[in-house]
């Protein structure tokens, strides 16, 4: 007796995702999902399901179907010829997987062979002795393979919705097809079990990780802290972002320091410009995920010299500020702070006191002016101020303004509010024409 029992096993199960090259194509990402159906007698029908692609991560370019398939069972045979004879017998079951249209995807044939040699009829029919034999315990393996397209239409039946893709059920079925054959008399009986597995694979072209949170366009001022936060994520939650930077100005730092990795992946810039800081700073930030697949975010910082100037007296006086001179409305400077349109500082507001004779002594007035330096933004008009306010405290916490002079682009008011303490507060907020 020979028996030749060919076994074919599933390749090493591919990595979940995986870098590959498609011929004449940029560089691809893989997905791999795996379905299997448990051990049953012949014939059956049954299903697989699987996820579908989800468009978010990417273009589908192709997809890999590995079918396996594995049969167990028995063969027994009693030759009732006359005459020796040899005897060949295939123990099989066709497992096919097609679509829900039923087309088929691939076909599987798990085999044993065996040939047996028998003697002439020895009179008993017991599937054993000379004229007969028992094949128990059976196994075998196969497993092919298939790639799509084409139909081109497979690759939208197994395209979902971005981010909600969905599934799809493929048929399968496993019909037993042993046979035996080299006898004219021949008593065969064949008993099979099969079970499958299928692996469907999606070759695709990643799509490059993005940023969540990065303004492009950004204004400081000299000598106030400026802070922004960059944040980048990938949709494929299985893929690692790095974040880093090149640009940064002296000073700044990232926190955490880049490079960083994560998914998503944040980094909190922080900076206060010096007085030989002011211009155009370009600072770029890339996302790279493990792929090598990299988006960018370039943030123009635009870093301007930029005052709120406080004194007692209206006038005309030049004042240096961070090495600038300044001609203003003010004949006198009490202080001066650095703002951005954002950042500007606040103040008690002054209150009136009443003495013991009865006699209300009314806080004294104050003068505000804005001037600002910015020739990037305004080459030909790079010099810029308000008129100057005159604040009057009132009773009651109010505060009557009056302006001075001429103003250049810029406009200043005042605003009161009450802080979290109660106090009550005041600010003088500030506008630049062609600036939002």
């Amino acid at each position: 007796m020979i028996r030749n029992v060919r076994r074919c096993l599933l390749p090493a199960f591919l990595a979940l995702l995986t870098p590959i090259a498609l011929a004449g194509g940029p560089p691809t990402q893989q997905i791999c999902h795996t379905a299997s159906i448990p051990l049953q007698s012949t014939n059956w029908n049954n299903s697989l399901t699987f996820p579908k692609f989800d468009p978010a991560l990417g273009q589908l370019v192709s997809i890999n179907f590995n079918l396996s398939g594995h049969i167990e069972g028995s063969v027994r045979e009693e030759s009732l010829d006359a005459a020796p004879t040899l005897v060949t017998t295939n123990f099989q079951a066709q497992i096919t997987l097609t679509r829900p249209d039923l087309s088929v995807i691939v076909v599987t044939i798990p085999i044993a062979n065996f040939n047996d040699t028998f003697s002439p009829f020895d009179g008993v029919i017991d599937f054993g002795g000379t004229s007969g034999v028992s094949h128990l315990n059976i196994t075998a393996n196969a497993s092919n393979s298939a790639t799509s397209p084409p139909p081109i239409s497979d690759l939208a039946l197994f395209t979902g919705l971005p981010n909600a893709p969905g599934t799809i059920t493929l048929p399968v079925n496993a019909v037993g097809t042993s046979n035996a054959s080299g006898s004219g008399n021949l008593i065969t009986q064949f008993l099979t079990s099969a079970s499958a597995s299928c692996t469907v694979c999606y070759n695709y072209i990643n799509t490059p990780p993005h940023f969540t949170q990065c303004n492009t366009n950004q204004m400081a001022s000299v000598g106030v802290p400026f802070s922004m936060t960059i944040c980048a994520a990938d949709v494929d939650v299985n893929d690692t972002v790095t974040l880093s930077v090149t640009g940064l100005p002296p000073g700044a730092t990232m926190t955490p320091p880049l490079p960083a990795s994560g998914n998503p992946i944040c980094s909190v810039f922080n900076w206060t410009a010096g007085p030989a800081q002011a211009g155009n700073w370009v600072i770029t930030f890339t996302a790279t995920d493990n792929h090598g697949n990299a988006s960018t975010c370039v943030v123009n910082l635009l870093v301007a010299e930029c005052h709120q100037l406080f004194g007692v007296q209206s006038g005309s006086g030049q004042f240096n500020v961070f090495g600038h001179l300044y001609t203003t409305h003010l004949a006198s400077l009490q202080q001066a702070f650095p703002v951005t349109l954002d950042s500007i500082p606040d103040f008690r507001v002054p209150q009136a006191h009443t003495l013991p004779n009865g006699l209300v002594l009314e806080p004294a007035p104050f003068y505000v002016q804005v001037v600002m330096y910015n020739p990037q933004m305004f080459p030909q008009n790079p010099s810029q101020w308000s008129k100057a306010m005159r604040v009057q405290p009132v009773a009651g916490g109010g505060l009557e303004t009056s302006y001075w002079g001429n103003s250049n682009g810029i406009g200043v008011r005042a605003a009161t509010f009450t802080n979290q303490q109660g106090a009550l507060r005041m600010r003088f907020p500030f506008t630049i024409v062609g600036m939002p």
